[in-house]
């Protein structure tokens, strides 16, 4: 089905956006790109020499639409692999809105999300991850998230699915041809060597797995929770993270009711911060009970939490039961006592936290330490983002579960169990690494996939 789309028809859309811009592009791929350039500009019979840049006037019957700079790819030579024509002419909405019209009427249809990119797979021109990669690359918003995705579409990535699964189908081919010698011309297979092959490439894939974690706090964000008793000066401290008054500072204790979320990026990292209401355990009203379980459930989703503690006074029985309760998440604790410009009061939390910072929201003092810190208890800082890293929650899973099979295989060869069964487990582990690149796949899996682009890509 994907094919017959791919092969037939011409598609067409603007590919910077919808919004009013000085200028815009439009994109056309397939066999009719060109000709209704040319019926566009009322060149008939003019052949243009690709990656050539033409600047042309662009018209609507006989009224003049536009004058825009016209260039033309000549497959296999362009993004999809097909001839294609990018006219770039002026943001105005309406030219954009009417020549897609107007090609429209030409039997060019709009592209759907993602169309590009799909045909530019079925094509060759790039595969699954390389996709993934650039998918990620569009939505990247700091510049760990970048290198991930750049490491991702230039192929690097891929090289490394590409190593496991040339290290896997070796074996393979040395197992199945034994198994297709019915007359045992063949020495038989040493285990020794399929037991380090196996290993080998079970190390490879796990070298990949173990980034995921830092993969997917490259590419989402670290979430932190700024969690607390009332008046403990967690909005306080929110704004100062972010460098400028995001929450509302009051010194009557429960002003935040609801969570406040923003982000600020740090060394190129993402940092996802959520204000919360101050936790305690007899809220006034319904108003502020809502609060501190929508706190609680920021606790929760949290990579950090930042437990901020008034050092001003000391600690009473409630921050106990406060911590008490933060420390049953299994999250790592950051304590910031802060108001440390005015007093300091120790908490007796100190020795049980992942790092303890004297902070003074008011005055900054602390705040940049916080940052730092928070970077180095999720390991990003040891982090080369342009390496292989794994951000893909479907390449995690398809790569645990080709782990899976593997070490199913080294079982069967330590207990001498056959031939046949060594190989059907090392046949799902190949399957799942050639669906990451695309090598196989189901049609209904690539429109998922490409559905999640943007409709100029």
């Amino acid at each position: 089905m994907l094919k017959c789309i791919h092969m037939n028809d011409t598609i067409c859309a603007v590919i910077t956006g919808s919004c009013s811009a000085a200028a815009a592009i439009l994109r056309l791929s397939g066999p009719e790109a060109w000709p209704a350039v040319t019926e566009l500009s009322k060149r008939q019979n003019f052949s243009p020499s690709p990656r050539q840049v033409y600047y042309q006037d662009i018209f609507d019957g006989d009224e003049l639409l536009d004058k825009a700079l016209v260039t033309f790819f000549k497959a296999p030579h362009s993004f999809t692999g097909e001839d294609v024509v990018e006219i770039s002419c002026h943001g105005s909405p309406y030219i954009k809105g009417r020549l897609l019209e107007i090609l429209a009427d030409k039997n060019i249809r709009p592209a759907k999300n993602g169309e590009f990119s799909m045909r530019a797979f079925l094509n060759g021109k790039m595969d699954l991850a390389q996709a993934q990669g650039l998918c990620d690359l569009i939505a990247a918003d700091n510049a760990a998230a970048h290198g991930a995705a750049m490491n991702g579409m230039e192929g690097h990535l891929s090289a490394k699915f590409q190593l496991i699964k040339d290290i896997l189908s070796e074996l393979l081919a040395q197992i199945e041809v034994r198994l297709d010698d019915v007359d045992d011309e063949m020495d038989a297979l040493d285990p020794e060597y399929s037991l380090e092959t196996l290993e080998r490439s079970a190390t490879e894939i796990k070298s990949l797995t173990d980034t995921f974690r830092t993969g997917k706090l490259i590419k989402e964000g670290v979430k932190v929770s700024i969690v607390g008793a009332p008046n403990a000066g967690k909005s306080s401290l929110l704004n100062a993270l972010l460098g400028f008054n995001r929450a509302i500072v009051s010194e009557d204790a429960g002003t935040t009711r609801d969570t406040i979320e923003d982000a600020f990026d740090y060394k190129g990292r993402k940092i996802i911060l959520t204000d919360t209401a101050g936790i305690r355990a007899h809220a006034l009203n319904a108003a502020e009970r809502e609060g501190v379980e929508r706190s609680r459930a920021a606790a929760n989703a949290a990579d950090i939490i930042v437990f901020t503690q008034d050092i001003s006074r000391a600690a009473d029985g409630a921050d106990a039961e406060l911590w008490a309760e933060i420390k049953k998440s299994g999250k790592k604790i950051i304590l910031a006592e802060n108001k440390s410009d005015i007093n300091y009061s120790p908490s007796g939390f100190e020795s049980a936290a992942d790092a303890v910072l004297k902070i003074s929201a008011k005055t900054g003092g602390g705040v940049q330490e916080l940052k730092e810190e928070i970077i180095r208890l999720t390991n990003l800082d040891a982090v080369d983002a342009r390496s292989n890293i794994i951000t893909s929650a479907a390449h995690y899973d398809m790569l645990s579960k080709a782990s899976a099979e593997i070490e199913k295989a080294k079982e069967s060869v330590s207990l001498d169990a056959g031939l046949e069964l060594t190989a059907e487990h090392i046949r799902r582990a190949l399957r799942g690494l050639k669906e990451i690149i695309g090598e196989v796949y189901a049609d209904d899996i690539l429109e998922i996939i490409f559905s999640k682009f943007c409709v100029g890509k």
